[in-house]
């Protein structure tokens, strides 16, 4: 049986993030104008590889032909992959990226000290969210000598083991002349997907978009597409869904209610999906709702599901003792702003009361989607910018 699987590539921001995933994918996930213009990951990106295994040598491949032995490969794994941007204003995009993933690919540059900024956030977001499957790009090996290279692969090893990791593969890689890429493989080959999360199918939209060209006819427009994962249960084409928290109607969030016309994978057209591959789900809804991320941050459920909608959370708040003394200099206030991501949705909200670990929050003029007992990531602001402070537990 064929396994899905996300895997997300996290990492400071020119590091080689991008050009890791091209020469794994041959695709480049710079698809938005302003991304290629400006050479960085504004968006969410997204590749796909297929992954074999060979029947003579056991390795992986990707490739029906091994690419280490030349034996035939049968198909093992579809691998959709997501490429996180790594710069510190895009934080929080990066967070509604690794609420789907079930790995990770973490890409560290040998030309700069070891953790970066950014490396060392993105590797707190990916403990906060439970993923701890992992492997380690060592990129840009060619523009330093043999005893920089070896220093940078004791600094990752160090920054690894400080924070749980002490067993993840590091394989120096130059992605620009395919060398170790083969190498490379065989260690995102033992990467596993994650367990069903529940019998209740539960999509989180990171996109949305119109994809009706200008002048299209009325009759020919079709309805507009979310882009996400399943983080549990199945879709099939047919279903009866609801978009949640929907569009605002007299001062009152209303869910949209629609069918799923078409899913669409990097893989091809599917007719019944579970967890494990990013999709895109033509609805009937009107498209203009869909454009320019419109609906980006939306839960959708099975019709007759029917999750949390609220304004005023309850969380279990679960800090980051060590950011809490060295960054925020004290522990999370009443009346402070503080940043939610739950599930692929994110918020604003004011701190009202504090009691031990458990947390009420009202916010900012929205309403998130959730369950009760959903997790989420708490970001508190220093000098006008937000840090991972911790993780949570969501409640009405």
């Amino acid at each position: 049986m064929v396994e899905d699987i996300i895997i997300g590539v996290v990492g400071n921001f020119s590091d080689g993030k991008t050009t890791l995933i091209k020469a794994l994918t041959s695709e480049s996930t710079l698809r938005h104008s302003e991304e290629k213009k400006r050479g960085i990951t504004i968006r969410l990106g997204y590749a796909h590889l297929y992954l074999y295994r060979c029947e003579k040598c056991n390795a992986y491949s990707r490739y029906e032909k091994c690419e280490v032995c030349g034996g035939n490969a049968t198909l093992e794994k579809r691998i959709s992959i997501i490429d996180s941007p790594g710069h510190k204003n895009l934080m929080t995009v990066m967070l509604s990226g690794a609420s789907l993933i079930d790995a990770a690919i973490l890409v560290v540059s040998a030309a700069s000290k070891c953790p970066q900024p950014q490396t060392e956030e993105h590797l707190e977001a990916l403990k906060i969210i439970g993923i701890n499957k992992l492997v380690v790009a060592q990129t840009k090996v060619d523009l330093v000598g043999e005893q920089r290279a070896r220093e940078s692969y004791n600094e990752i090893k160090d920054f690894l083991s400080k924070n749980g990791f002490e067993n993840v593969p590091i394989i120096p890689v130059l992605a620009s002349a395919n060398i170790n890429i083969t190498e490379f493989v065989q260690e995102i080959g033992k990467l596993e997907a994650s367990k069903d999360q529940g019998e209740n199918m539960k999509m989180l939209v990171v996109r949305s978009f119109d994809a009706n060209v200008p002048g299209t006819n009325i009759s020919d427009l079709k309805g507009g597409i979310l882009g996400g994962a399943l983080s549990s249960g199945r879709l099939s084409v047919g279903d009866k869904i609801m978009v949640y928290p929907g569009i605002q109607v007299k001062g009152e969030m209303k869910p949209l209610s629609t069918t799923v016309a078409e899913i669409q994978s990097e893989f091809g057209k599917e007719q019944n999906v579970g967890r494990g591959i990013t999709i895109g789900v033509r609805t009937l809804i009107d498209p203009a709702l869909a454009r320019n991320d419109g609906l980006s941050g939306s839960l959708v459920v099975k019709e007759g599901v029917k999750p949390i909608l609220a304004n005023k959370l309850n969380i279990k708040y679960f800090p980051l003792k060590e950011k809490e003394v060295t960054l925020f200099k004290k522990p999370i206030q009443k009346n402070e702003m503080v940043l939610l991501n739950i599930l692929a949705g994110k918020a604003l909200g004011t701190v009202v009361e504090v009691r031990g670990g458990d947390v009420k929050i009202v916010l900012n003029n929205t309403v998130l989607p959730f369950f009760s007992g959903d997790k989420g990531v708490v970001s508190r602001r220093v000098e006008g910018v937000w840090y991972l402070a911790g993780s949570c537990t969501v409640y009405e």
